[in-house]
């Protein structure tokens, strides 16, 4: 385990002192400074594509249903089962919603998690970062302080010289990934937030005015840099930090019609756009479109995609709601994967996808079809980065209303994903309390998925 808070430039350090510095810069541990065991702790596993690996977390907000979805109780009563018959995957013995028939042909390259058990908020909090919602949030007592999400703590140790940014997300609540003491500029890229934009608006922003020539952009650039260097001489506010970093990255993403490009899905090919489900109804959620952002984004080297999907608190009609979204959802995912395979980039991507809980396993809400929330138990869903697939792990009741065994944690789960990646979960940063605080509290994998 090592301690990364020798330095740190978050709010509540407003200035750093001379002494910190040296301290920084002198520590050596066997020959080698502070700042090479930083090196290299950070220096992720590359991949045979010469980079290191990525990952893609697609969010369902508002809880989907594991029994109408991956975790189906067809012997169940009536009042429990639902209104959806499973079917049979490619993997013997693994069955799951007609609604999904894409997905059953490729079962073998995935696993699901059955009898997760998350919050019983509908925040996106834990599934981004392994850590519940705090409310008042207190960073002197330990697991108190909110914490920042995977993408924000991988940005923060590669630290990625592309002008690409590390971290992208799509669609999703601001306040569910945040960098909080990690810093500002570890902050996601975020897409179309709240909206089923694709994210025209945003690569409108990328784009450089006509009127504004090469040699003005560089020009603008050299002159905000002198600004910068002077107010840099009376100002070392960690917010400053921050800006720079923003300012730079603004300018790169400006500069470079590679990154313009990476967000740019009219560049598909219409069959490739029609793979993932261009046209195809899904109560206005258009999987297809962020799913095949995603997949642009980390072939072109952006080392976290997240993407969030609305719709899935089914209170009211739920197997209407579902019929309606599912179809889409199966397409989207099953191009995803595929296309990963087709690409040579499956075992360098984990996909996880997963929602905040399940549903009532018992029918009947606000309306007669409707399920409630159900934090008792739930389901993950894994995909690539070279973990194990074609399985099943964890096991609920013969109502879906319990786990047998142990339940599957977001911190097992997230622990797995950040030892894929090259990064070590026992990691610790300072909270804005100087306190250290662990990346995972509890560090144990899922059994059998790595």
């Amino acid at each position: 385990m090592l301690r990364t808070n020798a330095l740190c430039s978050v709010p509540a350090l407003d200035v750093l002192t001379r002494r910190g510095i040296l301290r920084a810069g002198g520590l050596a541990f066997g020959g080698l400074t502070l700042a090479d065991v930083l090196r290299l702790q950070a220096e992720p596993k590359l991949n045979k594509h010469g980079r290191p690996k990525s990952a893609i977390m697609i969010f369902l907000s508002g809880g989907p249903s594991h029994l109408d979805m991956y975790d189906m109780k067809p012997e169940a009563p009536r009042e429990y089962r639902g209104e959806f018959r499973p079917i049979a995957t490619n993997v013997p013995g693994m069955e799951i919603c007609e609604l999904m028939p894409m997905q059953a042909r490729i079962a073998d390259r995935f696993t699901i998690l059955r009898g997760y058990q998350g919050g019983h908020l509908h925040t996106g909090n834990e599934f981004f970062s392994g850590y519940p919602w705090q409310e008042s949030p207190r960073a002197s007592i330990p697991g108190e302080a909110r914490r920042p999400a995977l993408g924000s703590v991988v940005s923060r140790l590669r630290q990625s010289r592309s002008p690409l940014p590390d971290y992208v997300s799509i669609r999703s609540q601001h306040q569910w990934e945040r960098a909080y003491y990690l810093g500002n500029e570890y902050e996601p890229f975020r897409i179309a937030e709240n909206s089923s934009n694709t994210g025209k608006e945003s690569l409108e922003n990328m784009t450089r005015p006509e009127q504004v020539s090469d040699g003005r952009l560089n020009s603008r650039r050299g002159l905000l840099t002198a600004l910068d260097d002077r107010r840099r001489e009376l100002d070392f506010h960690a917010s400053a930090v921050a800006i720079d970093a923003f300012q730079s990255r603004a300018l790169e993403i400006v500069a470079s019609s590679k990154v313009r490009d990476a967000f740019d899905i009219e560049q598909e090919p219409k069959s490739i756009r029609a793979r993932y489900g261009e046209g195809l109804d899904s109560n206005g959620q258009d999987p297809w479109k962020w799913l095949l952002q995603a997949r642009r984004l980390v072939e072109a080297g952006v080392s976290i995609v997240t993407a969030c999907t609305y719709g899935w608190d089914t209170h009211r009609t739920n197997f209407k709601t579902l019929r309606g979204m599912l179809p889409s959802l199966d397409v989207a995912l099953h191009a995803l994967i595929t296309d990963l395979n087709d690409r040579g980039l499956l075992d360098d991507v984990v996909v996880l996808m997963g929602g905040e809980f399940g549903r009532t396993p018992r029918i009947g809400d606000i309306t007669p079809d409707g399920r409630s929330h159900w934090p008792e138990a739930g389901f993950l869903w894994v995909a690539g980065g070279g973990l194990n697939a074609g399985q099943i792990i964890g096991e609920t009741d013969g109502r879906g209303e319990r786990v047998i065994g142990n339940p599957i944690r977001m911190q097992s789960v997230l622990t797995t994903l950040y030892n894929t990646l090259g990064i070590d979960p026992a990691t610790t940063f300072p909270d804005h309390n100087g306190r250290p605080q662990y990346v995972i509290e509890h560090r144990e994998g899922v059994p059998g998925l790595a």
